[in-house]
């Protein structure tokens, strides 16, 4: 399944699968993070500039048996979410 945000101007695409366990977390279309998580929750961190300053994002990964979920922090704060 793939989420798509965006987030301060920039966009955040999430793919993930239930059925093998594989992540991707794309930053403005660049693979930012890549994992393969068999768990029910996964974090993936990134850093990125943003006008100058540097930015730091957490992409938690929700997973049950049938859906999925996500929440995407900036610098600590919750900026988009999909429960």
């Amino acid at each position: 399944m793939i989420f798509e945000t965006r987030v301060n101007g920039h966009a955040i695409e999430i793919w993930a699968s239930i059925w093998n366990g594989k992540e991707r977390v794309r930053y403005d279309g660049r693979v930012v993070s890549e994992k393969r998580s068999l768990m029910f929750q996964s974090i993936h961190s990134f850093e990125a500039e943003e006008q100058g300053e540097k930015a730091v994002y957490e992409v938690m990964i929700h997973t049950g048996l049938f859906t999925l979920g996500y929440a995407v922090r900036r610098n600590g704060i919750i900026q988009a979410h999909k429960p």
